[in-house]
């Protein structure tokens, strides 16, 4: 793989030198720089989790480039702020990960990320106090050894310490992605001693993530392990009362997906187990030989994706037609009411402390942006809680969603979103934007970056691809390993649909995508050129014989395929786009957008595909690079940088799509 050479570096600067110099030349560019800020910069609330009568979120305030991490004392408490990075961090490259409180609220364990790193220390803070009482770091060794400590931590009820995972303290810096192990840490020790609790024999790739008890007495290991021919997941248990050395399997060795969590006597466990939709089941405690798990909610003709049990409830979305649903049953899985929502759009994080009198989540859509809702436990009546404050009119825009063909006749969902009564006589500029791939499911949400570009009469269409988790497994498994090439298929299908239909032309039709969809878009530039007038690829994989050779790709081969299986890489070169890219290619415009420090996707991927570009282009159209230093996968996290990011894509976009 490639070297960070100065030659390289030198490299990079000047491809996005000449990028730079192209984009800020662009006449709106000031313009739709004006109006991201004003979507972008405004301020915004997290979602919230509560601990106790706690409530913590993250918060950016105005003028603030970074979000803190606050606090407040029940729903009518005062907010404040616990830390905040704005002060952290002079560079603005300090963000708030995920955050852990104690059950009571009254420590929270969170993760720091420096310029988009995955490799995050995990700080204990007292909440009262404001002061951290102790740092796991993300890394010893700068230059040898680091490791990831992982998006779940769980506390004992007393706070004496918690369950969190990471790979040992010697591992090599290049195999911070794997060897997880599950360790204890009590409050006050040397990090260092923490002794291993689960792992010692699993393999590199798998994954443990640990979940408590509201007693303490359980502790449930879930492993999951992406690296082979499926997703592979196990669930273990352990009696820390009875047996506290000992851990029990109760699901092992199957190509399923698992979620689970403790309520009250019982760990319920959402799989796919014999059900693609995903169902819902129960495991009775304490744990009897002989009484295996029941099904607790059947699986339905719709997707089951999140869930959440709160005092006497059990509370589950389902996703019908791209959008999501959300029901309420009992415990025993009989259903009570169905929770009006409003409209077309996706809830976001389900949140109650497990006893709790309320239920909290947040819903948007693609033209409202996330407002939040409670619901009453005693009523289970579903009332807004916090408006959002109205950034553009939605009443002049209109979304819709529409179904086409792809080639082999599988319909596909898209959704069209627009200014009302626009003429369908092909002078519109169309962007499509899609993702197709690791079950990731492209529901209704808010995206302000949009907004412009909707605003200047542009249609902004989201495609359903196969590959995500839209319509369950099976979705899924369509756009996965060898039947990769249907996902490029329904990309293509819907560019055709879009002209057929009269909304634009060949010209005016860009697309958009990110990480896997930077995959998918690079694809569809190689094999249907003349279809496009513009194609954006932010943080791509485009080296499809290489990507598991570079941070955690090995994690991707579930969904790819591996290169070192002779049969699989064949099916691989198929597609890949830097080996499929013809000598000579009168390719469409190309935007690249390599953020530097992603240790996700490796930027070489973006490297290779934009020099390849280069040297196959035959026509007029401009191939341009983008870096962007201190960032990560998904760019920057300041306000200010996010806002420059989207000011230069749809800047190409106007520009290239002829946009006014």
């Amino acid at each position: 793989m490639e070297e960070d050479t100065p030659a390289l570096r030198a490299w990079v600067r000047t491809q996005h030198e000449q990028a730079m110099a192209r984009l800020s030349a662009v006449p709106a560019r000031e313009e739709i720089r004006r109006r991201l800020l004003e979507l972008i910069g405004a301020p915004a609330t997290g979602p919230i989790t509560q601990a106790g009568r706690r409530l913590f979120f993250r918060r950016r305030l105005p003028g603030q480039e970074l979000s803190g991490l606050y606090c407040q004392d029940g729903p009518d408490g005062v907010a404040r702020a616990l830390v905040d990075p704005n002060e952290l961090s002079p560079q603005d490259t300090t963000t708030i990960a995920d955050i852990h409180p104690s059950p009571d609220g009254s420590l929270i364990a969170f993760r720091r990320s420096e310029s988009g790193s995955s490799c995050m220390p995990l700080d204990v803070l007292d909440v009262e106090s404001r002061q951290v009482l102790e740092t796991i770091p993300g890394k010893v060794n700068p230059v040898a050894h680091a490791w990831h400590t992982r998006n779940r931590v769980a506390w004992l009820p007393d706070n004496r310490g918690f369950f969190y995972t990471r790979c040992p303290h010697d591992t090599p810096a290049s195999q911070a992605r794997f060897n997880h192990k599950l360790y204890f840490h009590q409050l006050g020790a040397d990090w260092r001693d923490d002794p291993i609790v689960f792992g010692e024999s699993l393999k590199r790739e798998q994954s443990p993530y640990p979940l408590i008890s509201v007693d303490g007495r359980y502790l449930a290991v879930l492993v999951q392990d992406l690296s082979g021919l499926a997703p592979r997941s196990e669930l273990y248990l352990q009696d820390r009362e009875r047996s506290p050395n000992a851990f029990i399997r109760l699901i092992g060795g199957m190509d399923v997906f698992i979620q689970a969590a403790f309520h009250r006597d019982r760990l319920y466990i959402r799989t796919n187990d014999e059900a693609p939709w995903g169902k819902l089941t129960a495991v009775q405690l304490p744990l009897v030989a002989e009484r295996g798990a029941a099904t607790v909610i059947a699986e339905s003709s719709y997707p089951l994706r999140a869930w959440t049990t709160v005092g006497n409830y059990l509370f589950v979305e389902t996703i019908e037609d791209v959008s999501s649903r959300l029901r309420v049953y009992d415990l025993d899985g009989n259903f009570v009411k169905e929770i009006g929502l409003p409209g077309l759009g996706s809830i976001e994080a389900l949140s109650a402390d497990p006893e709790s009198n309320e239920l909290r989540f947040s819903f948007s859509s693609f033209l409202t942006p996330p407002a939040r809702y409670r619901i009453d436990l005693q009523t289970l009546v579903c009332e807004i809680h916090q408006p959002t404050e109205e950034l553009f009119n939605p009443r002049a825009f209109v979304t819709e969603q529409v179904w086409f063909e792809s080639p082999d006749q599988t319909r596909i969902p898209m959704f069209l979103i627009h200014r009302k009564g626009i003429e369908r006589e092909g002078n519109n500029a169309a962007v499509i934007h899609g993702y197709g791939g690791f079950g990731v499911s492209l529901l209704p949400k808010f995206t302000p970056h949009v907004i412009p570009f909707l605003e200047h009469g542009g249609i902004y269409a989201v495609v359903n691809a196969r590959g995500g988790g839209e319509f369950g497994a099976d979705w899924h498994r369509q756009g996965a390993r060898d039947l990769k090439q249907n996902v490029f298929a329904d990309f293509i299908a819907a560019g055709e649909w879009l002209i057929a239909q009269g909304y634009t032309t060949p010209a005016k039709l860009g697309c958009f995508g990110w990480s896997n969809g930077g995959l998918s878009v690079n694809v569809v530039a190689v094999q249907r050129p003349e279809l496009w007038g513009a194609v954006v690829a932010g943080a791509p994989v485009t080296d499809m014989g290489r990507f598991h050779l570079a941070h955690g790709g090995r994690h991707w081969i579930a969904d790819y395929g591996s290169p070192e299986d002779p049969a699989e890489l064949e099916s691989l070169m198929r597609y890949s786009p830097y080996h499929t890219l013809p000598r000579q290619i009168e390719a469409p415009a190309i935007l690249t957008i390599a953020p530097g420090n992603d240790d996700r996707v490796a930027p070489w991927h973006s490297y290779k595909m934009h020099a390849a570009w280069q040297a196959a282009n035959v026509s007029n159209n401009p191939i341009l690079l983008r870096g962007e230093e201190q960032a990560g996968h998904r760019g920057s996290p300041a306000a200010s940088r996010a806002v420059d990011l989207y000011a230069d894509i749809w800047s190409f976009f106007f520009a290239q799509l002829g946009v006014k």
